[in-house]
């Protein structure tokens, strides 16, 4: 497309549109979504009305609650079924001759294993749940196949939200590929989100309509189609800013995105012009060779740095720029990180993304040779390229101060062990207290109360069991201590994050893999895709442990699996050197357990286990007195930090 083609006049009678408001699921009246329908009328009335589109090219899928339909305009519309979607999408729209798809889309969203935007047809089920896969579609009519030389310009808008798929555990996706030829170059499209990933989309039931939605209309009411079109970039952005202020005042809480594809590499743009990436207007610029010659020897040799992910995802943030939907890390190492990041633009034209990447490995460095080579390359760099001043990255967030007790079976009676005990904070282990005598399980809690209600142990928020194998099946974080007020017992995982763990199992090469898993989950952050793996009992054998340690991912086993099969799996996540796992106690296993640790408004960061476990064993506020005793499945959670480990001498 050259720089004409950019800005030739937009004809509305070349301009088709598929315009979907899905209110009523045969999944469940559960999922009634309220305004749905009706936001899709109001696209479909500015494309009709002010754009000028044909109503006859105006596609109009809806599926309204038995309450909305009276109040829905009297207008020919279809039902948003499986057929019929897929009817116009791939098979009559195809054939018609234009220069300009829409794809409007409001209803419920998920997000699959690869990040893909899932939309139910109103016709899915819980066993049989149909569905567009819009990434796909969108690859589908990028492609040189469908409509040859057609339909230059797509523009899809989702209303939906994007959650992951593993919440909805009661759902059956599987896989929707719609096959594609080579992308044709021709094509451009643009995609605006209602949510980043993993957020929900906000529905105000009082208005009947979508937060998202009514904000982008009264944006585009009154806004001719070329106008709309040639600039979508600042409508999107304007978008973005109304929600942000509406976020302050605790109106809303999404994060709209958009999406320039140049092509299906996963790079893409956000600069002014999304018509021709060739003629965009001022974005982020890239590094010149001089400063890639310069950077090349500061990367090639360099390991991913446990921090890797933190300054990955600070660049995106100081530039402005949307945040990649995959989450994790590109492959590649340092070097291939910074080639992601020069390949992307983000909002500052006077801040290349790879500037403020190298600042904070530089800020974050254990090593001060290369942290200074790496700030003087910064430094020359921006000079050079006349780019701002790279702001001073953040620090790392304070570690949460630690209690570690450590118990060691006697050798010569069963049921009793030594106890050592060691604050860590400050990055320093200090010990606090030793037995002089085996102890029971009855005399440790004694030992670990006493201490607790001590002034010295005030700060302590996590408390850290060093155990043998055989003790993973005792409740610790159930343990109910008489360290309330005026010696009330209470339960410790209500109180403190409690963790176990199995350093001492950590030996031969286990011990290294578990030192290698536990570098990945640093460097590649808590919410990489391929950090959790969840196993049922069929997925429990022999070999699951040879399995687990063929790569550094997964970091992370949720053990949803019953009594039978669970020390099994805690045996192969220990010969595999998963550092952590999540189990539920006394093998209770009921599926999803994926599901139910993630955020509602966020899929599972594998970082916030700890806090995320605590929260989860606090009793509802509608639980019953009984209830509130005692959580009948509590969850356990090992959390074996190979850099958090106190001097490992015999006790006895």
């Amino acid at each position: 497309m050259s720089a004409a083609d950019a800005s030739e006049p937009i004809d509305p009678r070349r301009v088709f549109a598929l315009v979907v408001g899905i209110e009523s699921y045969g999944i469940s009246p559960t999922w009634d979504l309220p305004g749905a329908a009706r936001d899709a009328v109001r696209f479909a009335d500015w494309l009709t009305g002010t754009g000028g589109v044909p109503e006859d090219q105006v596609h109009l899928l809806l599926a309204p609650l038995e309450r909305t339909r009276a109040d829905l305009p009297a207008r020919t519309y279809r039902a948003p079924s499986k057929d019929q979607v897929e009817q116009l999408l791939f098979k009559e729209l195809p054939d018609c001759d234009g220069d300009l798809l829409w794809i409007y889309w409001a209803g419920h969203g998920h997000l699959d294993h690869a990040h893909r935007m899932l939309l139910p047809y109103a016709d899915a089920t819980r066993d049989w749940t149909t569905h567009l896969n819009l990434e796909a579609t969108l690859r589908w009519w990028k492609s040189a196949g469908p409509a040859d030389g057609r339909f230059r310009r797509q523009i899809a808008i989702g209303d939906a939200c994007r959650v992951d798929a593993r919440a909805a555990r009661k759902l059956t996706f599987g896989n929707n590929g719609y096959g594609a030829r080579p992308p044709d170059p021709r094509r451009r499209q643009f995609t605006l989100y209602a949510s980043h990933a993993g957020e929900l989309a906000q529905n105000l039931a009082d208005r009947g309509a979508g937060q998202f939605t009514d904000t982008l209309m009264r944006r585009l009411n009154g806004t001719t189609l070329e106008q709309s079109v040639h600039g979508l970039v600042g409508i999107a952005r304007s978008v973005q800013a109304d929600l942000r202020e509406l976020r302050a005042r605790g109106l809303a809480w999404q994060h709209p995105q958009f999406v320039i594809d140049r092509d299906w590499s996963g790079s893409t743009i956000l600069g002014d012009r999304w018509t021709d990436p060739d003629t965009a207007g001022p974005g982020a610029p890239c590094l010149d060779q001089r400063a890639w010659d310069e950077l090349a020897p500061l990367l090639r040799d360099s390991e991913v740095p446990a921090y890797t992910y933190d300054a990955y995802r600070w660049a995106f943030e100081i530039t402005g720029c949307a945040f990649p939907a995959h989450r994790g890390l590109p492959s590649g190492g340092l070097t291939g990180i910074a080639h992601d990041l020069d390949a992307r633009q983000g909002r500052r034209p006077d801040m290349p993304l790879t500037l403020p990447f190298v600042r904070h490995l530089a800020a974050r460095s254990a090593d001060p040779e290369w942290a200074r080579e790496a700030a003087a390359w910064v430094q020359t760099t921006r000079s050079r390229l006349g780019a701002a001043p790279v702001p001073v990255p953040p620090r790392p967030d304070p570690e949460v101060v630690g209690l570690h007790l450590r118990l060691e079976q006697d050798a010569e009676h069963d049921g009793v062990h030594w106890a050592r005990m060691w604050l860590h904070r400050d990055g320093r282990f200090e010990a606090v207290g030793e037995s002089d005598r085996p102890l029971t399980m009855a005399e440790i809690q004694q030992e670990l109360a006493r201490y607790l209600v001590t002034g010295a142990a005030q700060e302590v928020r996590r408390i850290e069991f060093h155990l043998p194998f055989r003790l993973l099946d005792e409740e610790f974080e159930c343990w109910r201590l008489p360290i309330g007020r005026r010696g009330r017992p209470v339960e410790l995982g209500c109180h403190f994050e409690v963790v176990v763990r199995c350093p001492d199992e950590r030996d031969g090469v286990a011990g290294a893999l578990w030192h290698r898993k536990w570098q990945w989950f640093k460097a590649h952050g808590g919410n990489d895709p391929k950090a959790v793996v969840e196993l049922a009992d069929e997925a429990v054998s022999e070999a699951l442990g040879t399995v687990l340690q063929t790569a550094e991912p997964p970091v992370c086993v949720l053990a949803d699996v019953s009594r039978r099969r669970l020390l099994d799996a805690l045996d192969a996540v220990l010969d595999a050197g998963v550092p952590i796992a999540v189990w539920r106690r006394r093998g209770h296993g009921r599926g999803g357990l994926a599901a139910e640790l993630a955020d509602e408004k966020a899929s599972l960061d594998v970082r916030q286990l700890p806090s995320l476990l605590r929260k989860s064993r606090i009793p509802r506020p509608d639980t019953s007195a009984e209830g509130a005793c005692r959580s009948p499945y509590p969850l356990a959670l090992m959390w074996d930090d190979p850099e958090r480990v106190p001097e490992r001498r015999p006790l006895s």
